[in-house]
Protein backbone atom coordinates (compact mmCIF):
# COMPACT_ATOMS: atom_id res chain seq x y z
CA UNK A 1 0.00 0.00 0.00
CA UNK A 2 1.55 3.56 -0.71
CA UNK A 3 1.91 5.95 2.06
CA UNK A 4 -0.50 6.95 3.94
CA UNK A 5 -2.23 10.50 2.31
CA UNK A 6 -2.64 13.81 3.99
CA UNK A 7 -6.32 13.28 4.86
CA UNK A 8 -7.15 10.11 3.94
CA UNK A 9 -7.56 9.01 7.74
CA UNK A 10 -10.27 12.40 8.85
CA UNK A 11 -12.98 10.33 8.50
CA UNK A 12 -12.05 7.77 11.33
CA UNK A 13 -9.74 10.34 13.64
CA UNK A 14 -12.60 13.10 13.64
CA UNK A 15 -13.61 13.84 17.20
CA UNK A 16 -16.85 14.80 16.49
CA UNK A 17 -18.30 11.29 16.07
CA UNK A 18 -18.76 9.51 18.85
CA UNK A 19 -18.50 6.33 17.65
CA UNK A 20 -17.96 4.45 14.14
CA UNK A 21 -17.77 0.49 12.90
CA UNK A 22 -16.84 -1.00 9.73
CA UNK A 23 -16.86 -4.57 8.90
CA UNK A 24 -14.90 -5.78 5.43
CA UNK A 25 -16.34 -9.26 3.95
CA UNK A 26 -15.09 -11.19 2.03
CA UNK A 27 -16.21 -12.38 -1.84
CA UNK A 28 -20.17 -10.99 -1.10
CA UNK A 29 -21.52 -8.23 -2.62
CA UNK A 30 -22.36 -4.91 -0.99
CA UNK A 31 -26.06 -5.61 -0.71
CA UNK A 32 -25.52 -8.57 0.62
CA UNK A 33 -23.70 -7.38 2.98
CA UNK A 34 -26.51 -5.13 3.60
CA UNK A 35 -28.90 -8.03 3.97
CA UNK A 36 -26.85 -10.18 6.42
CA UNK A 37 -26.71 -6.94 8.68
CA UNK A 38 -30.56 -7.73 8.71
CA UNK A 39 -31.72 -4.32 6.06
CA UNK A 40 -33.64 -4.28 2.95
CA UNK A 41 -30.80 -4.44 0.32
CA UNK A 42 -33.78 -3.50 -2.40
CA UNK A 43 -34.77 -0.40 -0.05
CA UNK A 44 -31.02 0.92 -0.31
CA UNK A 45 -30.21 3.82 -1.84
CA UNK A 46 -27.11 5.04 -3.71
CA UNK A 47 -26.54 8.32 -1.17
CA UNK A 48 -23.29 10.55 -0.30
CA UNK A 49 -22.62 10.96 3.59
CA UNK A 50 -24.83 14.45 3.53
CA UNK A 51 -27.30 13.21 1.82
CA UNK A 52 -27.36 10.57 4.14
CA UNK A 53 -28.19 12.46 7.78
CA UNK A 54 -31.86 12.42 7.51
CA UNK A 55 -31.98 8.61 7.57
CA UNK A 56 -29.88 9.47 11.20
CA UNK A 57 -33.57 10.47 13.01
CA UNK A 58 -35.61 7.20 11.88
CA UNK A 59 -32.97 5.20 13.57
CA UNK A 60 -31.93 7.42 16.55
CA UNK A 61 -33.94 5.35 18.93
CA UNK A 62 -32.79 1.89 17.98
CA UNK A 63 -31.23 0.78 14.85
CA UNK A 64 -28.71 2.01 12.58
CA UNK A 65 -27.39 3.73 9.32
CA UNK A 66 -25.56 1.27 6.77
CA UNK A 67 -23.37 2.54 4.23
CA UNK A 68 -22.19 0.06 1.88
CA UNK A 69 -19.11 -0.43 -1.13
CA UNK A 70 -16.84 -2.67 -2.51
CA UNK A 71 -13.11 -2.89 -3.03
CA UNK A 72 -12.97 -6.03 -5.82
CA UNK A 73 -13.06 -9.08 -4.00
CA UNK A 74 -14.15 -7.51 -0.55
CA UNK A 75 -17.21 -5.30 0.66
CA UNK A 76 -17.71 -2.95 3.47
CA UNK A 77 -19.85 -1.37 5.36
CA UNK A 78 -19.63 1.63 7.56
CA UNK A 79 -21.64 2.92 10.34
CA UNK A 80 -21.02 6.36 11.60
CA UNK A 81 -23.15 6.43 14.80
CA UNK A 82 -23.54 2.26 15.49
CA UNK A 83 -22.61 -0.83 16.86
CA UNK A 84 -24.46 -3.43 15.17
CA UNK A 85 -20.82 -4.49 13.06
CA UNK A 86 -19.58 -5.40 16.08
CA UNK A 87 -22.06 -7.80 17.42
CA UNK A 88 -21.58 -11.15 17.33
CA UNK A 89 -25.01 -12.09 15.44
CA UNK A 90 -24.21 -9.54 12.76
CA UNK A 91 -20.49 -11.10 12.38
CA UNK A 92 -21.93 -14.34 12.66
CA UNK A 93 -24.20 -14.06 9.75
CA UNK A 94 -21.62 -11.93 7.47
CA UNK A 95 -18.78 -14.14 8.12
CA UNK A 96 -20.42 -17.28 7.11
CA UNK A 97 -19.19 -19.15 4.27
CA UNK A 98 -16.49 -16.38 3.87
CA UNK A 99 -14.37 -13.77 6.47
CA UNK A 100 -15.52 -10.82 8.41
CA UNK A 101 -12.98 -8.42 9.63
CA UNK A 102 -14.42 -5.82 12.15
CA UNK A 103 -13.43 -2.61 13.57
CA UNK A 104 -14.99 -0.45 16.20
CA UNK A 105 -14.51 2.55 17.49
CA UNK A 106 -16.78 2.92 21.13
CA UNK A 107 -18.25 5.83 22.86
CA UNK A 108 -16.73 4.22 26.07
CA UNK A 109 -13.24 4.46 24.87
CA UNK A 110 -13.01 0.96 24.17
CA UNK A 111 -12.31 -0.19 20.70
CA UNK A 112 -12.24 -3.50 19.07
CA UNK A 113 -10.62 -5.40 15.58
CA UNK A 114 -12.44 -9.12 14.96
CA UNK A 115 -11.56 -11.71 12.71
CA UNK A 116 -14.72 -13.83 12.33
CA UNK A 117 -14.05 -17.04 9.56
CA UNK A 118 -17.54 -18.74 9.03
CA UNK A 119 -19.46 -17.66 11.54
CA UNK A 120 -17.07 -18.07 14.28
CA UNK A 121 -14.76 -15.61 15.90
CA UNK A 122 -11.34 -16.65 15.98
CA UNK A 123 -9.04 -13.22 17.38
CA UNK A 124 -11.00 -10.57 18.94
CA UNK A 125 -9.11 -7.91 20.77
CA UNK A 126 -8.48 -3.80 21.46
CA UNK A 127 -5.57 -2.87 19.61
CA UNK A 128 -3.02 -1.14 21.33
CA UNK A 129 -3.88 -2.98 24.83
CA UNK A 130 -1.44 -5.64 25.25
CA UNK A 131 -3.88 -6.89 28.01
CA UNK A 132 -6.28 -7.76 25.55
CA UNK A 133 -3.91 -10.11 23.67
CA UNK A 134 -5.38 -13.48 22.05
CA UNK A 135 -4.57 -16.97 22.61
CA UNK A 136 -2.28 -17.99 19.57
CA UNK A 137 -2.53 -18.17 17.13
CA UNK A 138 -3.15 -14.74 16.44
CA UNK A 139 -1.68 -12.76 13.03
CA UNK A 140 -3.78 -10.09 12.62
CA UNK A 141 -2.70 -8.94 16.93
CA UNK A 142 0.76 -9.40 15.35
CA UNK A 143 0.57 -7.64 12.49
CA UNK A 144 -1.13 -4.54 14.20
CA UNK A 145 1.57 -4.46 16.75
CA UNK A 146 4.37 -4.11 14.69
CA UNK A 147 2.48 -2.06 12.85
CA UNK A 148 1.94 0.56 15.92
CA UNK A 149 5.52 -0.33 16.92
CA UNK A 150 7.05 1.36 14.10
CA UNK A 151 4.86 4.59 14.52
CA UNK A 152 5.14 7.62 16.86
CA UNK A 153 3.77 7.17 20.26
CA UNK A 154 1.00 9.00 19.65
CA UNK A 155 0.09 7.14 16.68
CA UNK A 156 -3.60 6.31 16.85
CA UNK A 157 -4.29 2.07 17.08
CA UNK A 158 -7.15 2.49 15.28
CA UNK A 159 -5.18 3.96 12.28
CA UNK A 160 -2.60 1.28 12.54
CA UNK A 161 -5.97 -1.42 12.25
CA UNK A 162 -6.99 0.59 9.58
CA UNK A 163 -3.52 0.64 7.82
CA UNK A 164 -2.64 -3.11 8.56
CA UNK A 165 -6.64 -4.27 7.14
CA UNK A 166 -6.09 -1.94 4.09
CA UNK A 167 -2.67 -3.50 3.23
CA UNK A 168 -4.55 -7.28 3.31
CA UNK A 169 -7.28 -6.24 1.00
CA UNK A 170 -5.08 -4.30 -1.21
CA UNK A 171 -7.20 -0.90 -0.61
CA UNK A 172 -8.30 2.12 1.96
CA UNK A 173 -11.31 2.69 3.31
CA UNK A 174 -10.11 6.42 3.10
CA UNK A 175 -12.33 9.86 3.84
CA UNK A 176 -13.14 10.43 -0.26
CA UNK A 177 -14.73 6.64 -0.08
CA UNK A 178 -16.54 7.73 3.11
CA UNK A 179 -18.08 11.08 1.84
CA UNK A 180 -18.82 9.55 -1.23
CA UNK A 181 -21.88 7.64 -2.34
CA UNK A 182 -22.39 4.53 -1.21
CA UNK A 183 -25.17 2.18 -0.80
CA UNK A 184 -27.46 2.74 2.15
CA UNK A 185 -30.26 1.42 3.86
CA UNK A 186 -31.82 1.86 7.60
CA UNK A 187 -31.45 -0.78 10.01
CA UNK A 188 -34.63 -0.46 11.71
CA UNK A 189 -34.12 -2.44 14.95
CA UNK A 190 -30.56 -3.21 16.29
CA UNK A 191 -30.51 -6.85 16.96
CA UNK A 192 -28.05 -9.66 18.22
CA UNK A 193 -29.43 -12.31 15.10
CA UNK A 194 -29.55 -11.76 11.79
CA UNK A 195 -32.65 -11.56 9.66
CA UNK A 196 -33.82 -14.90 8.60
CA UNK A 197 -34.87 -13.36 5.28
CA UNK A 198 -30.81 -13.58 3.87
CA UNK A 199 -29.40 -16.08 1.71
CA UNK A 200 -27.91 -18.44 3.44
CA UNK A 201 -24.80 -20.15 1.66
CA UNK A 202 -24.05 -23.77 1.88
CA UNK A 203 -20.19 -23.58 1.55
CA UNK A 204 -19.35 -24.74 5.45
CA UNK A 205 -15.33 -24.81 4.27
CA UNK A 206 -14.29 -21.27 3.25
CA UNK A 207 -11.33 -21.08 1.38
CA UNK A 208 -7.97 -20.35 3.76
CA UNK A 209 -6.48 -16.69 3.12
CA UNK A 210 -3.06 -16.20 4.95
CA UNK A 211 -2.61 -13.01 6.63
CA UNK A 212 0.01 -10.90 4.25
CA UNK A 213 3.11 -10.07 5.37
CA UNK A 214 3.75 -6.44 6.03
Amino acid sequence: MSETTAGQWEWAEDQRLIMWCVTFTRAITAPDVLARYGADPQAARLLERDEAHPLYDATAQEGSVLRAGSFGEWSFCWEEHGIAGAMFGTCAALSEGTETLSLLRCAKGRNSFAHWRDGQCVEHFEPGMTFTKPQSPHPWWDAIEDHLAAQPPQRSSLISALEVVAAHIGAALDSRIVNGPLLTAALLTSRESPSPNWPRTTNRRPPGRRLASF
